[in-house]
């Protein structure tokens, strides 16, 4: 790599709720957790022929209920309470910048080796950047270009992370 890839961008609420609902998207679509919401339907439709056979609702009640929060209810609350986190915490919008180096990327002083690096996702809108515990994510326009965005990409695949 001849040059070294800058990446800058505003963290703010907004954008941690937005990084968080692509990385919980992706993770239900690509996880073995989405099996989990398949057993719940198969429950429910147990449910549903022990309601019908002898009059008893229980299990059709907590079925469903499971079925509405697994599908439709589990991001509502993931959003609500990271937004209470950043609320209660007070955090205002900061500036954030990264580059990306033969040694791996850099956080203005810290160093992010290849190796604590899990694998990076390219998406629609950015890029999803997996560390160990953390989980960064790259809009399209945090890069200087859309040069810089597929040199990126291309270090990425070269260093086994896509």
């Amino acid at each position: 790599m001849s040059k070294e890839i800058k990446i800058g961008f505003t963290w703010s609420r907004d954008l941690a709720i937005e990084a968080s609902q692509k990385f919980y998207e992706y993770d239900m679509r690509h996880s073995n957790k989405r099996y989990l919401g398949w057993f719940f339907v198969g429950l429910t439709q147990f449910a549903i022929v022990g309601a019908l056979k002898h009059d008893s609702y229980g299990l059709l009640y907590a079925s469903t209920f499971l079925v509405a929060y697994w599908y439709y209810g589990r991001w509502y609350l993931r959003k609500a309470m990271l937004g209470k986190f950043y609320d209660k915490q007070g955090l205002d919008a900061k500036e954030a910048h990264f580059t990306l180096k033969e040694e791996g990327l850099y956080n203005e002083t810290t160093l992010i080796e290849w190796e604590k690096i899990f694998r990076v996702i390219k998406m629609e809108g950015g890029v999803l950047v997996q560390i160990q515990n953390n989980t960064l994510y790259f809009k399209r326009d945090a890069f200087n270009s859309y040069e810089d965005m597929q040199s990126f990409l291309e270090m990425m695949r070269r260093e086994g992370k896509i």
